[in-house]
């Protein structure tokens, strides 16, 4: 890991456990605003860490979080269900190439939604936020195949500017070191 990698993981690491003793803090009621009755509304880590710089993308973690984002990011006015996948084939690994080019299943994608049509017809956008969780990554037997959680949080954003949380996700990536670099070669 070089230098800039190992500084931006820190500075990540170091922003999710300063918010986890803040929200630790602030949660208290041992007085001050908490027993003046004023609401506050929740922060969510993940909305905090879109203001850290993004990882490296010829990191191991890098690239898994730039895939990602790409194939949960979805055009349904413009692109069938699972076109993402072809889009983010710059950063796919060899598995991942074959399962590409081969026939498909229907298993290879992830799953849109059955409500694909109706974000057409909308002419809605599904906008992606990928990040790496700060676990860190099992030590395996291979140094050339790394994995990585990845959490998947997705917008619908419509012409209007509305826009529509959708539920979460966490996937575990594997990446493996090719001749290009790295390169996602599955999730799940």
């Amino acid at each position: 890991m070089n230098d800039k990698a190992k500084a931006r993981a820190i500075l990540v690491v170091m922003l999710v456990m300063s918010v986890a003793m803040l929200g630790a803090a602030c949660g208290r009621e041992d007085g001050g605003e908490m027993d003046s009755g004023a609401s506050h509304a929740p922060t969510s880590t993940t909305r905090l860490l879109e203001d850290a710089p993004a990882p490296d993308p010829v990191t191991p973690d890098g690239v898994a979080v730039a895939a990602l984002k790409e194939i949960y990011t979805w055009q349904p006015d413009t692109e069938d269900q699972g076109a993402s996948l072809t889009r983010a084939r710059k950063w796919l690994g060899p598995s991942m190439i074959r399962m590409l080019d081969s026939a498909p299943t229907g298993l290879e994608t992830p799953k849109a939604t059955l409500q694909w049509a109706q974000w057409a017809t909308a002419k809605a956008r599904v906008e992606a936020f990928t990040f790496a969780s700060g676990d860190k990554p099992p030590v395996g037997a291979d140094p050339n195949i790394q994995q990585f959680k990845i959490g998947i949080e997705q917008t619908v954003v419509y012409p209007n500017g509305r826009k529509e949380k959708l539920p979460p996700a966490t996937v575990i990536a594997t990446v493996v070191r090719t001749s290009d670099g790295w390169r996602l070669d599955a999730y799940r």
